[in-house]
């Protein structure tokens, strides 16, 4: 335990004069978002818990030295340590070092668990004795929870003041009893045509309304979002979804991939690709899942590039970065395009794109990170138009810290193409049992084939008469291995 506490002590004392002593920092928690990427790429975590890290490390070594010397000297062990700085997280300097004072007044090497924590306790109520508490309209947020990739569902949190979240809970319910009254009536009546929410399209075979649960879920998703006066954008949301063709076939269940990081179930894959008109083919090498290229020669990627961007930068492309770039990302070009002069700048390739988030595009185009690509990646062509495999991104990150990084590859790339192999071999060999059979048939004498066929005709004309054949039993199915 001592030890365990040594060395996570030392750990923090590293990151915190890190910290202090960055040129790009200085030590300002608001602006440690140049030093989590640098700390990102040594501890080989992401860009999120490295800041944190590197928050906790300040808080530890220079707001709450008290404690943290119990810390370095093994008194303190790892687990209560943490456990006192996600205490004080919420809490400003000066109430931060009272709970430090507070804290190193306790026998801390002798007292038990239950009695650190109940002065922890204290000590933060005693800290924000007399503040104004957080005002509920602070905590609004909408938060996505509780991803089951094994069974297709996700839940949405929604947090905010008591009275705003009990009036949406009531306008759903109104509005939910409303229509399943309205299901009600169609139902009775007999009315041709669609009901309204019914999300399934099967109301009719039920014969009965939705329930309240499921009526205020289809209210709440297949609503149109009033956002008046404010425009909302011309284009519409999109997911994407990445089915393997041996799922869609039914060759194999194969799960398909969300935004080329969430498994889906294979069913639900199907039903999803069953509701599309249009499907979109993407090709990808079949012993890497890179995702093959395509180019273009605007400024401006198309369609076809965007989907591509997606599908090879689901997060943000910055080492560490796990932002989503779904909606809030911004393609940029790795070599800047060059207005005046295009044939002199970066062209507008796969080979010369990525996705990064709003913050780090800032940071990009500030100066302190600036990423890099490889001619050597494609020596022939150098937009990358024919490389199969992922391409690589050379990173540096305030001028000293560098890094490598590759694109997004499809996951399940590998197991179609065994699955394919699988197929193709069963194929061959059900071809060549058939080519077989017909040889076979075909070299028999003619009038023992004529002999067989009439009294295969005689048997369906007369089936009283035929005799019956006894067949004798077989192997079973686990005694006898598949023709492949």
């Amino acid at each position: 335990m001592k030890t365990r506490a040594r060395l996570y002590a030392h750990q923090l004392r590293q990151l915190s004069v890190f910290f202090r002593e960055d040129p790009a920092v200085r030590g300002v928690v608001d602006e440690a978002d140049v030093t989590a990427l640098k700390i990102a790429t040594g501890l080989r975590c992401s860009y999120f818990q490295a800041r944190a890290q590197v928050i906790d490390a300040h808080t530890a070594v220079e707001w709450m030295p008290l404690t943290f010397e119990h810390l370095r000297v093994g008194d303190l062990p790892e687990a209560w340590h943490h456990s006192l700085l996600r205490h004080v997280r919420r809490l400003d300097e000066d109430q931060t070092r009272f709970v430090d004072a507070h804290m190193a007044g306790v026998e801390l090497p002798s007292v038990s668990k239950t009695t650190f924590d109940k002065q922890v306790t204290l000590a933060v109520a005693l800290a924000t004795a007399g503040t104004v508490p957080t005002p509920p309209a602070q905590s609004r947020d909408v938060e996505l929870v509780d991803v089951n990739t094994e069974t297709g569902t996700a839940s949405l949190y929604v947090t905010g003041p008591i009275p705003e979240i009990q009036a949406l809970a009531h306008r759903l319910d109104v509005a939910a009893r409303t229509v399943q009254k309205a299901q009600r009536a169609g139902l009775e009546d007999g009315a041709e045509g669609p009901l309204p929410f019914d999300i399934d399209e099967n109301l009719h075979e039920r014969g009965r309304a939705l329930s309240l649960r499921t009526l205020r879920y289809a209210i709440l998703v297949h609503s149109v979002i009033d956002i008046d006066p404010v425009q909302e954008t011309a284009s519409a949301y999109k997911i994407l979804v990445t089915v393997p063709a041996t799922t869609l076939l039914g060759v194999e269940d194969g799960p398909a991939m969300l935004e080329g990081t969430t498994p889906i179930p294979a069913k639900q894959a199907r039903q999803l690709a069953a509701g599309e008109s249009t499907w979109q083919r993407i090709l990808t090498d079949p012993i890497t899942g890179a995702h093959l290229p395509v180019t273009a020669e605007t400024y401006h990627p198309t369609a076809q590039m965007r989907l591509q961007l997606r599908l090879r930068h689901p997060v943000c492309a910055v080492p560490g970065c796990a932002r989503a770039t779904v909606i809030a990302a911004e393609d940029d070009h790795i070599i800047e395009y060059d207005h005046d002069h295009p044939g002199k700048g970066g062209q507008t390739s796969l080979w010369n794109l990525h996705r990064l988030c709003w913050l780090h595009h800032q940071h990009k185009t500030a100066g302190l990170i600036d990423p890099d690509r490889d001619d050597a990646d494609d020596p022939s062509t150098g937009d990358g138009s024919t490389t199969a495999g992922p391409v690589a991104t050379s990173w540096t990150i305030d001028e000293t810290v560098r890094t490598r990084t590759r694109e997004h590859t499809d996951l399940l790339t590998p197991h179609t193409v065994d699955a394919l192999e699988l197929a193709w071999r069963i194929h061959q060999r059900a071809h060549e049992d058939a080519v077989r059979l017909h040889a076979e048939e075909k070299a028999r004498p003619h009038t023992e084939r004529v002999t067989e066929q009439r009294a295969d005709a005689h048997a369906k004309a007369h089936p009283s008469r035929c005799p019956r054949r006894i067949i004798p039993p077989g192997p079973t199915p686990d005694e006898t291995t598949p023709p492949y």
